[in-house]
């Protein structure tokens, strides 16, 4: 009997890059830009006619140049972490957006303003 136990081959996921979505009235599509890997040259553009279809092709995107860029040993961009620049110590989004339905909620109570 083999007691040897085999282990799935260890897949390294790609760093967690920015990827900001517009919409392109000239393209007729959503274009996807990858703001770190432009910082370091790289022509990091994709498209797709969805929303979720761009997003998709950005991550694909991603992945690509990651692989590709510890393949030929050229520069890998250090991924901008959001909470880094966007909260107060201790703040996370879930905590923002439980004191903005808070906010919200004390203003609904108030009454109307005379005008």
């Amino acid at each position: 009997m083999n007691t040897r136990t085999k282990h799935a081959p260890q897949v390294q996921q790609a760093p967690r890059y920015s990827m900001l979505i517009e919409w392109s009235d000239v393209d007729q599509a959503y274009i996807v830009t990858l703001p770190e890997w432009e910082r370091v040259g790289a022509l990091a553009h994709a498209h797709g006619a969805t929303y979720a279809e761009a997003a998709q092709k950005g991550q694909e995107l991603i992945e690509f140049l990651h692989v590709a860029a510890q393949h030929d040993g050229d520069r890998i961009p250090t991924p901008a972490g959001f909470d880094a620049h966007a909260y107060a110590p201790g703040e996370t989004a879930e905590s923002i957006a439980a004191e903005s339905e808070r906010l919200a909620r004390e203003i609904e109570q108030r009454p109307a303003p005379h005008v």
